[in-house]
């Protein structure tokens, strides 16, 4: 009776390689997710920090000349925008000390 049960499980492969197939996958899908992830993280990233720009280019200076006429004249107006640029994200470190030893920004 032993052996007849010992016969069967050691002919019987029915699941084993399938679930060990799943996770390989699982686990090859999990990582490329992970750096795709990152990937579009830093791509947003970029986008949003061209867009501020663009936006920061915009003029909103103006002129407003001066009129003359009948012995009479009126100054004119005159403002300048500079336009400025959105500074890169700068790395902090954290206020309290803690026990790992990795710079976040490196």
């Amino acid at each position: 009776m032993v052996r007849s049960m010992l016969t069967k499980l050691w002919k019987d492969d029915c699941g084993a390689l399938i679930a060990t197939e799943f996770l390989f996958v699982a686990t090859i899908l999990i990582i490329g997710i992970i750096a795709g992830l990152s990937a579009v993280r830093s791509a947003v990233n970029a986008e949003l920090s061209e867009l501020a720009n663009a936006i920061l280019a915009l003029s909103q200076g103006y002129t407003i000349s001066g009129t003359a006429g009948c012995c009479a004249t009126t100054d004119g107006s005159t403002a300048i925008d500079t336009p400025g640029l959105v500074i890169p994200p700068t790395c902090t470190t954290p206020g309290i000390p803690s026990v790992i030893d990795v710079i976040p920004c490196s």
